[in-house]
């Protein structure tokens, strides 16, 4: 039964970001429990202990809350170090290959997806998505551009082929980064699990001119890890609230902003879904935020962001 020690998913099944924490949970043979979250809003006990970050997936030990993946495979690897992901030549290239598998390449997969979906997604969904973005989410434009979408997202493709053959090349083994998994096949393993699941025939119809892709793709789809608990938000909620966020220093050191500790700062993400959480500073690093918030729901949690990808400034 999950407490305040277990490591808990907020997550849709659907979601390639979560998909991403999902794989790393099975490569680290970890077990979790999985709150599943509505995949449009309202979602008030996400809210609860997030304080406004609305986005999935977001990840909770206790009284401690992960907003975005990159945090949350950052703590997992940092509190489980056990079957590391963080391999030898992985170090600080993980997350530059985040940063393309995330902007880019998944921009790509969006159009082809839902180009391809067409009429079929629902009103209330594109409706949530334009107040997430503060942009149109314009089917139409989707399913226009869609062609050429597929000829992006297959170039992209062809680079994890091209990195593979490189490494077959040199006698570095069946992953991007050597003979075993971390966190650069992780990152890039989102995009093509997405492709799979929502327009198989497309990703199978681009697999098959990247044969070492398929092989690693199915690789990493194949890794077996433990089945999680699945708990109520409700649940979730009252676990943080009978916890207490694990203990940190306060500290901030060459904050180009000069943030002290105990200042009221808002956070938000520098892309889309700008709904700004306020805190209190705890900690501030070149690679993490950390806000302290009371909620009469949750009572005090520490709320966790990267920096890299997230705004912030005084509230």
């Amino acid at each position: 039964m999950a407490d305040a020690r277990s490591i808990i998913l907020h997550e849709y099944p659907s979601s390639p970001f979560s998909e991403k924490v999902r794989l790393a949970l099975k490569l680290k043979n970890l077990a979790y429990a999985r709150v599943e979250q509505p995949v449009i809003m309202p979602k008030p006990d996400l809210i609860a202990l997030t304080g406004g970050y609305r986005r999935i997936p977001v990840l909770q030990i206790g009284a401690d809350v992960y907003c975005d993946s990159a945090i949350i495979l950052r703590e997992i690897e940092a509190r489980y170090p056990l079957h590391s992901l963080k391999l030898p030549g992985h170090e600080g290239l993980a997350q530059i290959v985040a940063g393309w598998a995330d902007s880019r390449w998944f921009q790509s997969s969006v159009a082809v997806i839902f180009g391809h979906m067409g009429d079929n997604v629902p009103e209330a969904f594109i409706k949530d998505r334009e107040l997430l973005s503060g942009r149109p989410f314009n089917i139409p434009a989707m399913k226009a551009v869609a062609p050429m979408m597929r000829d992006q997202w297959r170039a992209r493709l062809m680079l994890i082929e091209e990195r593979l053959a490189g490494g077959k090349g040199a006698g570095s083994g069946n992953y991007l980064i050597g003979a075993k998994p971390g966190l650069v096949d992780v990152h890039a393993y989102m995009n093509v699990w997405w492709m799979k699941s929502a327009v198989p025939e497309f990703a199978d119809a681009c697999l098959e001119n990247a044969p070492l892709t398929a092989a690693w793709y199915r690789r990493l789809a194949e890794a077996e890890g433990q089945t999680p608990e699945t708990i109520t938000a409700k649940e979730a909620v009252a676990i943080a609230k009978g916890a207490a966020p694990r203990l940190v220093a306060a500290t901030t050191r060459n904050e180009p902003q000069e943030f002290s500790p105990g200042e009221q700062v808002a956070v938000a993400p520098d892309d889309y879904g700008q709904d700004w959480v306020e805190g209190e500073l705890v900690h501030a690093d070149s690679q993490r935020m950390i806000l302290r918030r009371f909620t009469p729901e949750a009572e005090t949690v520490h709320v966790h962001f990267p920096r890299a990808g997230f705004l912030v400034r005084r509230a």
